[in-house]
């Protein structure tokens, strides 16, 4: 079964990154819906110290650090999922995921945050502040580690790969998404029908099938879609969009899926069997609908 990706879209608190930059067959990077994603970016699996405890803290030999490191793969395990932490507060933190434990909101407009740390960020949301720019393209960001995670797009850099697949992410959390694909951990669960999926965004799309909800509408056709992705990708059938480019014979297609199939045509290897010369994945928002309905989530069509 083929996997299909889609970038993460600006971590915390930001929802910019466009469809271009998508890869509809890894969509297990990008589907996860922004509140799912906000706290996994919380989480990231680094030891936490204050800068009191740092400098206060003393130094270790190799023998040490290599004990440490192999208590930290035994020792700080989520008993939800699997995930594995370098510290305990980490796991602590990341353990709110699973109970929905977000102590502090906005006073603004009420949204809520695992830590205060990343309400701290989001108050930039309000004023308007983002003084984090992308010498590239020229976006913008409230905060300097995405910036760092949006320059990725333009390097190619996937750092955090999958010891079992081989697949690469630019991002950890989605690593650690990723990962149920392989432990079969779906714990997002329909509570009309019973479904069960990988992500929390996965389950929100899917309960608009029992809603009939459909809150994303194309301003030129009138069609409707229960995921603004789905929309965004739509919308390239009126601009006649195609940014994926072959860079062997300029052929420009609207899906980057469509370009690497295209790829096989230069190599040894030979397209599969029924797939269309330009792919359109998720533009039917019934077929979508169905995918959902049937327990598929995204990353998995």
């Amino acid at each position: 079964m083929a996997f299909i990706k889609e970038e993460s879209e600006d971590l915390k608190i930001e929802e910019t990154f466009t469809v271009k930059h998508e890869n509809p067959q890894e969509q297990t990077e990008l589907v996860m819906l922004k509140e799912e994603n906000e706290i996994q970016n919380e989480t990231e699996e680094k030891p936490f110290f204050s800068s009191e405890e740092e400098s206060t803290k003393p130094e270790q030999t190799s023998s040490e650090n290599r004990s440490q490191e192999t208590e930290s793969d035994s020792f700080f395990i989520c008993s939800h999922c699997g995930q594995t932490f370098n510290s305990k507060r980490s796991l602590e933190v990341h353990t709110k995921v699973h109970t929905e434990e977000k102590p502090y909101s906005c006073q603004q407009c009420g949204k809520r945050f695992v830590q205060e740390r990343s309400l701290k960020p989001h108050m930039k949301v309000h004023n308007g502040e983002k003084p984090y720019t992308c010498r590239e393209c020229g976006k913008s960001f409230a905060q300097i580690q995405n910036l760092q995670t949006h320059m990725r797009i333009h390097t190619g850099e996937k750092p955090f790969s999958c010891q079992q697949c081989g697949k690469s992410f630019t991002q950890i959390q989605n690593l650690n998404v990723h990962m149920r694909v392989h432990t079969g951990n779906m714990p997002y669960t329909c509570a009309q029908c019973g479904q069960c999926f990988t992500h929390k965004g996965n389950l929100n799309a899917h309960v608009r099938i029992h809603t009939g909800e459909k809150p994303f509408t194309c301003p030129q056709c009138g069609k409707s879609f229960t995921q603004k992705r789905n929309l965004t990708v739509h919308m390239r059938t009126h601009t006649g969009e195609k940014p994926f480019t072959c860079s062997q014979c300029g052929q420009s297609f609207t899906h980057k899926a469509s370009l690497v199939t295209h790829m096989r045509n230069h190599s040894d290897e030979k397209p599969l069997a029924g797939l269309q010369r330009d792919i359109k994945p998720f533009e039917d928002s019934d077929q979508e609908e169905k995918n959902l309905s049937e327990g598929l989530s995204t990353e998995q069509i």
